[in-house]
């Protein structure tokens, strides 16, 4: 332990936090043990002098500065969607490069292209898992994160401090916060003392609009090497698509909305059915399998459709595996008669925990999540994504308020933020944030980070009743 303070004091003097030097082991060592794993594999099938391999190893040293240039080791975290794509550029920069030089050089040694094309794509998988449980695993410690200053003139800064202790992998470990004054001279005291108490702490100022506030950054910036500001209106919106734009004597910020880009959703759509199409056909036996026991289990149809609202607030009929009774209606409401706990239960987001009207392959259907199998029909149909926001009923409009608009503007998904962010564990307002975000943020790697977390999501079948 001592050592460790002794080793972070080292490198808080040279400007680097030791958050990012495990960050850059942790990338190294990965390209290192997929890239030697593979060697290792194809040695055993057949004639291979790995020692011959060693300047390739070598070269994987690279790999750290080209992700300090793709901004892997910043003092935030990226998103999970983002650092994901930036991860695969990483790796197939570092093998592209391998590659040039092997071009260039005109080796006489026969090198395999199993061992290159392998550690590429295994690398591009486990790099994301392994920087995953490093800032899991060792997020929980009090040096991993880079002290931060909240500095409020918002009245909303504790709000701010306990997400940020909730979520320490983001990078930022709030160490204390300092409500500024109106009155400069007063705000002038608390920055120095600020200062004094946290050296080389990122200040992060939360300010309410006005014009008074560009004083107040600026006095800060006599403090502080690096500031955060976030405008208090701001705490609704979650853009990531922006970049910071000169207007002479201004900063604007211009936000992307990658959504309203035609050929975006044509990508989208084509992705669907590049991956659904296949799906279909590996899933028709066992389909008609699910069929089968759903028939011997009660009476009734296998399929249940459900009126639900799509793009551009058009109603289409959802496919489903039918999981209840064929009275469920009646079940239900002699249940919520009789047990007034069961009915404020459904009064509140209208679900059930332990549901009496679902069937025993029903209850099955719904942890494993088959239930939607047949969801890939609507997918192929054009009526639905294999991502999106979940599909609402019209009685939900209400609900939705203004965050309609945005749900109206993509197909629901059978998968989505909301499937992987906990499902029912997560509340009404919850699920209407997530939709908003995939909206307003979406792009084709979030598609795929969500179908990669859905798996094992669906394995455990957290969150699912």
């Amino acid at each position: 332990m001592e050592f460790s303070r002794l080793a972070q004091r080292m490198l808080q003097s040279l400007g680097v936090p030791l958050r990012v030097i495990l960050l850059v082991c942790c990338d190294f060592l990965t390209l290192f043990a997929c890239t030697f794993f593979v060697l290792c594999l194809r040695a055993l099938w057949g004639d291979l002098n790995i020692t011959s391999y060693d300047w390739m190893l070598s070269m994987l040293l690279l790999a750290p500065f080209m992700g300090l240039a793709l901004g892997l080791y910043g003092v935030i975290s990226l998103p999970a969607y983002v650092e994901s794509r930036k991860l695969c550029a990483l790796s197939t920069l570092t093998f592209g490069l391998i590659l040039a030089l092997l071009f260039a050089g005109k080796a006489s040694v026969a090198y395999s292209r199993i061992v290159l094309v392998g550690a590429w794509l295994l690398s591009i998988f486990l790099l994301p898992v392994t920087r995953r449980f490093c800032r899991h695993y060792f997020g929980k410690f009090r040096w991993w994160g880079t002290p931060l200053v909240i500095l409020d003139r918002s009245n909303t800064g504790r709000e701010l401090w306990h997400y940020l202790k909730r979520h320490p992998w983001l990078g930022l470990s709030p160490v204390d916060i300092f409500t500024l004054p109106p009155d400069m001279e007063e705000a002038r005291r608390q920055l120095k003392d600020a200062e004094r108490r946290h050296p080389g702490a990122i200040a992060l100022m939360l300010q309410p609009s006005d014009a008074h506030t560009a004083r107040f950054v600026h006095e800060a910036s006599r403090y502080f090497v690096k500031i955060l500001v976030v405008p208090a209106q701001s705490s609704g919106v979650r853009q990531h698509w922006f970049h910071a734009c000169d207007l002479g004597t201004m900063t604007g910020f211009m936000l992307m909305q990658n959504l309203r880009r035609r050929w975006r959703q044509r990508l989208k759509r084509a992705l669907d059915l590049v991956l659904c199409l296949p799906v279909v056909v590996l899933c028709s036996v066992p389909g008609l399998l699910l069929c089968l026991l759903i028939r011997l289990d009660s009476r009734g149809p296998v399929f249940y459709r459900q009126r639900r609202l799509g793009k551009d607030g058009k109603a289409f009929d959802v496919f489903k595996f039918r999981t209840m009774r064929q009275d469920a209606d009646e079940v239900l409401a002699r249940c919520l008669e009789e047990n007034p706990d069961l009915r404020d239960e459904w009064e509140k987001d209208r679900k059930l925990k332990h549901d009496p009207r679902i069937t025993r392959v029903g209850r099955f259907l719904r942890k494993s999540s088959l239930d939607e199998l047949p969801q890939l029909i609507n997918v192929v149909r054009g009526e639905m994504s294999l991502v999106g926001p979940r599909p609402i009923v019209e009685a939900e409009i209400a609900k939705y308020g203004e965050v309609y608009a945005d749900y109206c503007r993509v197909r629901p998904g059978i998968t989505g933020l909301w499937q992987v962010s906990g499902r029912n564990n997560t509340t009404y307002e919850e699920r209407v944030s997530l939709d908003r975000y995939y909206v307003t943020n979406w792009c084709i790697w979030m598609d795929l980070w969500i179908l990669a977390r859905t798996f094992p999501v669906v394995l455990t079948g957290y969150g699912a009743y």
